[in-house]
């Protein structure tokens, strides 16, 4: 399979309504928690998913429809404003976020968030952080004016404002402290951060740990905002991993569902899964390989550890093309293997393309 600005495959992925607080997955559809005692239809469609789960002792699970078009996939290019990091550079792009038109990527090492336009011809501007040296930012969530950062290497979160990305100085970050949840610094940690709606909760993805039987999981855990602390709220959600070769990263909040993009290394076997929080469950939503195994062909990297989703369904993805372990330069180096951005439009939605204006 070849990608020239689209590539094709079988398998396609989801996408769901708006699901507030007020509302909760039952079956294959969403019925209201709360609603007028006159209203018999509900009353009984309620009384139904209560009797069924008390015979099964299951929640019940709700799987997706198929509405992301793979066969319309296709990669995009940016420019920076600080050519140093454009995708002809090691960027190690590890993070992704989708907010009011604009996508923010996380440069792991080198303390950079890129702020692209998607409506103004994909220009990018490169805003420096102000983090603790030798952090590794491998996700970001933003909601409204603020981004919190998971930091791997220090084990910890932090929290930017960008309400003024014209100061012209490294945008200042505030940690906020973890209770509840004890987690080392150091590799294979927090690889994801996705905030709820109204930012009272963090969910925190650690990507793989071993178990004691010898096989490794990845987990996700739960934590309420309460000014500069997150407290770790009930117990984490499990995703039991085939082998310990296989590893989650990056998480994405979309319509109450958590998604997160799974990967395989070494086999470059890559797919999105879907993880309902409630229930505690998950399923594979989106089959990669092939489209990620072919854009190597044309030079870009496909180790894709960034996710994220826009307003009408559409699914984003970054590649980090690391090459150096602990990072001393201010700029990434140059590479053969540049940094993928790549667009997945949903089924019967035709995203604008931004370099046509």
């Amino acid at each position: 399979m070849t990608v020239g600005r689209r590539t094709g495959a079988d398998e396609s992925a989801f996408h769901r309504g708006d699901v507030d607080a007020s509302t909760r997955r039952s079956g294959s559809g969403v019925l209201p928690t709360t609603c007028p005692i006159s209203n018999v239809a509900c009353v009984v469609a309620l009384l139904a998913v209560f009797m069924f789960g008390c015979r099964t002792g299951q929640v019940p699970v709700v799987h997706f429809r198929p509405t992301w078009d793979i066969d319309r996939a296709e990669i995009l290019e940016w420019h920076a404003d600080d050519t140093a990091f454009d995708q002809d550079r090691a960027l190690e792009a590890s993070g992704l976020a989708f907010d009011e038109n604009r996508l923010f990527v996380l440069s792991e090492k080198y303390a950079r968030l890129l702020v692209i336009d998607t409506e103004q011809s994909m220009a990018a501007r490169a805003i420096r952080l102000r983090v603790p040296r030798y952090s590794e930012l491998e996700g970001i969530a933003v909601r409204s004016s603020t981004a919190y950062l998971c930091d791997e290497a220090h084990a910890t979160v932090h929290e930017i404002d960008f309400s003024d990305l014209d100061q012209g100085w490294a945008l200042p970050s505030r940690r906020l402290h973890l209770q509840g949840l004890s987690v080392k610094g150091g590799k294979i940690g927090f690889e994801g951060v996705a905030v709820t709606p109204d930012a009272r909760f963090l969910y925190l993805l650690l990507e793989r740990s071993h178990r004691p039987d010898g096989g490794c999981e990845s987990k996700v855990f739960r934590m309420r905002v309460s000014n500069d602390v997150l407290k770790a709220e009930g117990k984490p959600v499990l995703i039991a991993l085939e082998d310990c070769s296989w590893r989650l990263t990056d998480l994405e909040l979309w319509h109450g569902w958590l998604l997160a993009l799974k990967s395989q290394f070494p086999g470059n076997r890559y797919e999105v899964i879907a993880i309902d929080p409630d229930s505690r469950t998950w399923e594979s939503v989106l089959d990669l390989t092939d489209t990620l195994r072919s854009v190597t062909e044309d030079g870009w990297g496909n180790n894709v550890e960034g996710i994220a989703v826009s307003t009408d369904g559409t699914l984003y993805m970054v590649s980090d093309n690391a090459v150096t372990g602990v990072v001393d330069d201010p700029e990434p180096p140059l590479t053969d293997e540049r940094t993928l951005l790549m667009r997945i439009p949903a089924k019967g939605v035709e995203p604008r393309d931004p370099l046509a204006d």
